[in-house]
């Protein structure tokens, strides 16, 4: 059996190389995904915002003051 020291010299460069590989993986530790989750979110709610105010512009010019109900 290997000498403790070695043990514990190959699992520190075992510990060593997996962060070093999750760094070039995920430079951001994983910040990256959730801020461009986050602008994704932010871009579909401005879009959304934008398509009411659209229909709402629209029913005002046409007279309407919402939908008909049923």
């Amino acid at each position: 059996m290997p000498p403790v020291g070695s043990l514990e010299n190959l699992l520190r460069a075992i510990v060593e190389q997996t962060a070093h590989g999750l760094l070039t993986v995920d430079p951001h530790g994983g910040q990256g995904r959730f801020r461009r989750d986050a602008a994704q979110a932010a871009a579909e709610a401005t879009a959304e915002r934008h398509e009411r105010e659209a229909v709402s512009i629209w029913l005002t010019d046409h007279g309407t003051s919402g939908p008909p109900h049923p």
